[in-house]
């Protein structure tokens, strides 16, 4: 985690050599380390990046005036999920008020996303809007679920059950194989063929909640069945060593962080569910970061969990220390 902290901008508040979602996951990874190893020690740092990045400058416009994103609002809602998430969870460490607030505040404007083509479900990205995929939906219905649970007020359970239904009649489930689609084209019709990982992980945890909240075991069932092909599939190599499908992906800026999300949500559904596999995947693929995909001399781990290990990054270092994080936790039971 301090090697983490060493690509911090203390400017910015968020991280360099990492996007402005992944650092709400590097914050998330953050968060979930001083939970796990129950530790306040960050709570300063927590509060740092949320003074400096809630007004974040952007590139400037057409005219070079200067651009901002305030309270973590910009032109991707899947991007403003991710936020909200993180100061949830921030919240939840803390119990400081303007975290949550916060995210109140940025599921108003992914709110704004929802209209009925497709019969529903919001988009990926604003001005205008365009495409309605996996991603942005998946992170809608959690964070509405997990504000639900913090503050009781039922317009979030409405709005999770209501998303979750029209994902699962969308189509972007491939029920012939368990996996998630990236989304949907301009006749409403899912797309075949783009697998990455986080997506497989977001849809676990919704459908772990759906479960929770009401006791339908079918919700679980299926989020069962899309965990199990993406540990035994191609999704994963031949030593059952998490992957995307393309290498290319998974070095990329965004997909160095989606393995990390997928094992996020996972350990997630290992709490609702129990099952053993998903315990054992995720110590497994701890065990191979630490050592195949782990540098002495910048003391980092990279992108690809089975190796050799491709260069210091913060988004993937992040991802790789949050499965470190979750088989560290789960070694305790």
């Amino acid at each position: 985690m301090e090697t983490s902290l060493v690509w911090r901008d203390t400017n910015t508040g968020i991280w360099e050599t990492a996007g402005w979602w992944n650092s709400a996951n590097l914050l998330t990874a953050l968060i979930r380390y001083s939970e796990v190893c129950e530790t306040k020690e960050y709570v300063p740092v927590i509060e740092d990046i949320f003074e400096k990045s809630c007004k974040y400058e952007v590139e400037p416009d057409s005219t070079g005036n200067p651009r901002y994103c305030i309270n973590y609002i910009n032109d991707y809602y899947d991007d403003e999920g991710w936020w909200a998430l993180a100061w949830i969870e921030a919240y939840k460490l803390t119990g400081t008020e303007k975290y949550l607030t916060m995210a109140e505040t940025v599921f108003e404007d992914m709110l704004n996303g929802w209209d009925e083509t497709c019969n529903g479900g919001i988009y990926w990205k604003k001005n205008p809007h365009i495409y309605k995929n996996a991603i942005a939906n998946n992170l809608f219905s959690l964070t509405t679920v997990r504000l639900y649970r913090q503050t009781g007020n039922p317009l979030y359970k409405d709005w999770f059950e209501r998303n979750v239904a029209w994902f699962i009649q969308s189509g972007m489930i491939n029920m012939d194989i368990y996996q998630v689609e990236d989304g949907t084209d301009k006749e409403c019709q899912p797309n075949r063929g783009a697998h990455y990982t986080y997506n497989q992980g977001v849809a676990i945890a919704v459908l772990a909640e759906m479960y929770l909240l009401t006791k339908e075991k079918e919700y679980l069932q299926l989020a069962e069945d899309i965990a199990d092909a993406t540990i035994t599939g191609r999704l994963v190599t031949e030593n059952g060593i998490l992957r995307e499908m393309s290498p290319d992906i998974e070095g990329s800026n965004d997909g160095v962080q989606f393995k990390g999300i997928f094992i996020r949500h996972l350990a997630f559904l290992y709490e609702v569910a129990g099952n053993v596999n998903y315990k054992d995947f995720i110590i497994k693929n701890a065990s191979s970061i630490i050592t195949n995909d782990y540098d002495p001399d910048t003391q980092s781990f990279g992108p690809y969990w089975a190796g050799p290990f491709a260069g210091p990054n913060a988004a993937a270092n992040s991802g790789a220390l949050e499965c470190v994080i979750e088989a560290v936790n789960l070694s305790h039971f």
